[in-house]
């Protein structure tokens, strides 16, 4: 990762953050053999410019993975562009369309990915609610809040589907909430896959 020449504030940051990273031990990957993926709620990401420092900040965190799904991306994709060049090259991206209705908040969902770890196969899709027959048509008896992003990737010689969900915590009715037994711990997580 280069973040290039920065400000001594924005230097200070990032070896607070570096710390902080070194502190959480996130083990490395290893070419061919694991492959490290996380999630990351980045708030309305895009919705309004985030300041120089935070997208530093922001690229840093992301660069300790190989595979990282965001949601909350917004329409505007200038922030993450930026992201994307200190991440460099080798980082690529493919995301969904945005859902445009007030219920949307112009939000989709993306797959950040280091080819030199992981490789995007192709498949992009949105996935739908399953749908039922009523009498001639056939219609969906739940909706997503947001429509849940598929995309297919290879590590190595390991391929795999990654699934990215924005779920809507809460007691409200099961066509407008998905409501999970299992408990959250916050708004991002990660994995380390063996291969």
């Amino acid at each position: 990762m280069h973040h290039g020449k920065v400000s001594a504030e924005i230097a200070a940051g990032l070896l607070v953050l570096k710390e902080s990273i070194k502190e959480a031990e996130i083990p490395s990957s290893k070419l061919d053999e694991t492959i490290n993926i996380a999630t990351w709620n980045i708030r309305e990401f895009g919705r309004k410019s985030r300041n120089e420092a935070s997208i530093h900040y922001i690229a840093e965190i992301l660069g300790q993975f190989d595979l990282i799904a965001i949601v909350e991306l917004r329409n505007n994709l200038e922030d993450l562009g930026k992201v994307m060049t200190y991440l460099g090259d080798s980082w690529r991206v493919v995301y969904s369309d945005w859902s445009d209705d007030r219920g949307g908040n112009d939000e989709r969902t993306a797959f950040l990915y280091d080819r030199r770890a992981v490789t995007h196969t192709g498949l992009a899709a949105e996935v739908e609610a399953q749908r039922a027959k009523e009498g001639d048509e056939w219609v969906t008896k739940e909706s997503y809040w947001r429509a849940p992003y598929l995309c297919s990737f290879r590590a190595g010689n390991f391929d795999f589907l990654a699934l990215a969900l924005h779920a809507r915590w809460g007691t409200a009715p099961p066509h407008a909430v998905m409501n999970y037994s299992a408990s959250a711990t916050g708004s991002s997580a990660a994995l380390r896959v063996n291969m």
